[in-house]
């Protein structure tokens, strides 16, 4: 995991209101809690539409409606969204942002013709993606 690129994707310092140097540090943050506002520094940082990663979460919009920005989300929300900033940096590490958004919205054959997207709401899902960048970074396209 590339902390230093999870900690800008999510907001940075200003928004986590903790240093993050390496993935210990992501795991406190984990377990303690992720402002509510971090989902729309993911969401703009990866080029996503909020409502979009907002479906990735395993917390209902109904529910994050209730939160403040400034309310930290539950240890698997922020685990959740932690996760998926991962992703999403090595997905632009091995791809280039743009091309890394069009392949997450294409079907795979790789993925069984199933579009990327549509893993990212397990810690599972997310892994097999990863994979799948990981095989491509090193030549692999089975």
């Amino acid at each position: 995991m590339t902390a230093f690129m999870v900690n800008e994707l999510l907001g940075g310092y200003n928004v986590l209101k903790h240093s993050v140097k390496n993935d210990f540090d992501l795991a406190y943050l984990a377990e303690n809690g992720i402002p509510k506002i971090a989902i729309q520094h993911l969401a703009d940082s990866a080029g996503l539409e909020l409502k979009d990663v907002i479906s990735l979460l395993p917390v209902t919009p109904r529910n994050l409606q209730r939160y403040e920005d400034k309310d930290l989300l539950s240890n698997v929300v922020s685990d959740h969204l932690i996760a998926l900033a991962d992703l999403f940096s090595v997905g632009t590490r091995v791809l280039g942002k743009e091309y890394f958004l069009d392949w997450m919205n294409s079907k795979i054959l790789a993925l069984g013709n199933v579009k990327p997207m549509q893993f990212l709401r397990t810690h599972a899902g997310i892994e097999l993606i990863k994979t799948e960048l990981g095989r491509i970074e090193h030549g692999i396209f089975a």
